[in-house]
């Protein structure tokens, strides 16, 4: 069963505003960016993983097949590139999007840990000093252009 378009276009601006809400937790307390920089990436590979992986259980993949693709994404996270790649990691996250719109169940949890993911991301990104809302919004952009550009190829 696909999504209709409304509800998947709704879906993916409830999914990107997780941005929204990170800037609004470092306006709330811009002390604790610094000291929470490395739980905010660790917080970032966690839900890109959790993301992988409950694709792959739902699409039931094949176990040796989803392990060896867990590994090679686990190797990738290990690296520091997470931070300075967010519009990569967005591509990724609306390609996910997508491929989860066919199932409904997975559609919820995949459109939740998008959201979750924009927290730590604009946790990250944002400068209190800068007020840099706009770089937050349009470096992050990459998610829609994905989801919207595979929703209507496909």
């Amino acid at each position: 069963m696909q999504i209709d378009y409304l509800t998947y276009f709704l879906a993916s601006i409830a999914s990107y505003s997780g941005l929204l809400l990170g800037i609004i937790l470092i306006k709330l307390a811009p002390e604790e960016q610094n000291p929470g920089k490395r739980y905010f990436i660790l917080l970032q590979k966690i839900i890109l993983l959790a993301a992988l992986i409950f694709l792959l259980a739902f699409y039931k993949v094949e176990l040796i097949i989803s392990a060896i693709i867990i590994l090679a994404a686990i190797l990738l996270l290990n690296k520091k590139i997470i931070p300075e790649k967010t519009g990569f990691a967005y591509i990724f996250l609306g390609t996910i999007f997508y491929l989860s719109s066919k199932i409904f169940d997975l559609f919820v949890i995949e459109a939740s840990l998008i959201f979750l993911f924009g927290v730590p991301t604009s946790s990250l990104i944002f400068n209190y000093k800068k007020k840099n809302y706009n770089d937050v919004f349009t470096k992050n952009l990459w998610f829609f252009v994905s989801a919207i550009l595979i929703y209507f190829m496909f």
